[in-house]
């Protein structure tokens, strides 16, 4: 299994300059997402693997990945900023947000990922390829 996609839109890593919020809930304080990194998951426009489509709309007929794979990903950042491990993070959460992986722990490699600057068109390819046995 092989599939190849583009996210558009500036990628930003999910747990620098994250938040404390008081959970009534579970009566503690929890860590929540940077509010960059939320506003990147939520711009994503669309996919390319060969169709476009936006979020999960098209996306709920085909099953999340449930395998071992490589993410090999090409970070085009607006600016040069951020570390490697914190892209990984944040775009890992993106696979398993929009149910392309089923958890971001069947990402097991990250061979063949990099970050690049493009400032006049920041994204993401990505390439998800099934692990060798």
């Amino acid at each position: 299994m092989k599939i190849s996609f583009i996210l558009y839109g500036a990628p930003r890593t999910k747990k620098n300059h994250g938040r404390v919020r008081w959970s009534r809930k579970q009566r503690r304080r929890m860590h929540v997402p940077s509010e960059a990194w939320e506003r990147w998951r939520d711009s994503i426009v669309f996919w390319r693997d060969p169709v476009m489509f936006h979020r999960s709309d098209l996306r709920s007929h085909l099953d999340p990945i449930k395998e071992p794979v490589n993410c090999a990903a090409i970070f085009y950042r607006d600016a040069l900023r951020g570390d490697a491990v914190g892209y990984y993070q944040g775009l890992a959460d993106v696979l398993e947000y929009y149910r392309i992986v089923e958890d971001d722990r069947f990402i097991v490699s990250w061979d063949g990922s990099r970050l690049e600057k493009d400032a006049k068109n920041p994204r993401v390819e990505v390439t998800l390829e099934s692990e060798e046995k």
